[in-house]
């Protein structure tokens, strides 16, 4: 279960990436662009779908920045997962990854929860340009 200290407005806000230092980077940058005053961190696809999963309220929404290379479960078959889960109906994502395919960019962009596709690292104009989304603007009135 999450606390109130994990929850922006209605939007809990969760960094997903193997990589503790881009995790350590971006986990500063989402607190001081003000995406989230304390994102939960994930070091794959799957703790994160596990936690969301056992989230018990349901009607919770939730904003990801999901790397696609990671081990145990990566970014594909995390939003793979998502598409089949009922309990996974107010997820936005927002992938920030290292590669420069532009199928992969277009492989991504076919998932409806995905909101956006940047290359890392996260910077304060990515936050911006997510907090200014239409399905997140919202959560940042």
């Amino acid at each position: 279960m999450f606390t109130e200290n994990f929850l922006t407005m209605g939007l809990k806000v969760m960094i997903v990436d193997d990589d503790p230092v881009f995790v350590m980077m971006h986990k500063l940058r989402v607190k001081l662009s003000k995406l989230a005053t304390n994102p939960l961190t994930f070091l794959n696809g799957k703790a994160a779908i596990e936690a969301i999963i056992s989230d018990t309220d349901v009607d919770d929404s939730y904003l990801l920045l999901l790397d696609l290379n990671m081990p145990i479960m990566d970014g594909w078959d995390f939003l793979n997962a998502i598409q089949q889960n009922p309990k996974c109906k107010n997820i936005y994502v927002a992938v920030i990854s290292s590669t420069i395919d532009k199928e992969e960019k277009a492989k991504a962009r076919s998932y409806p929860q995905v909101i956006g596709f940047y290359e890392k690292a996260l910077t304060g104009n990515i936050c911006e340009e997510i907090k200014s989304n239409p399905n997140i603007a919202p959560f940042y009135a």
